[in-house]
């Protein structure tokens, strides 16, 4: 199990120079330093916004994840966000789990 760290920012460096910082929970994850993932035609790469906790193209179909997404099962488009919870307050007492609520994202358009 990776050591559980305060959450911090760790800056990430990116093609291009670009850096970011990374908010991170547990320290060497298993989702850190990920090898470069290419893309096959018609397909898609999808990331959940949990980056440490996300069954998402990183994970294959095998796995538990959703692997490559091939772009012919697509059904819809994201255009806003209707509601976020931070699932970290879950095993907090549930008189607590209204905390989680991230209500600066309620009803907010995606771009």
């Amino acid at each position: 199990m990776a050591a559980r760290l305060p959450p911090r920012a760790s800056p990430r460096h990116c093609p291009a120079d670009i850096r970011h910082p990374i908010f991170k929970m547990t320290a060497h994850g298993e989702f850190d330093d990920m090898p470069d993932v290419v893309v096959p035609p018609g397909h898609l790469f999808v990331m959940g916004d949990n980056r440490d906790n996300s069954a998402d193209s990183r994970v294959p179909v095998r796995a538990g994840g959703v692997g490559l997404l091939p772009v012919e099962d697509l059904v819809g488009r994201v255009d806003a966000i209707v509601g976020s919870w931070d699932l970290a307050v879950k095993s907090r007492p549930i008189q607590e789990w209204p905390a989680g609520l991230r209500l600066s994202r309620f009803f907010t358009s995606v771009h």
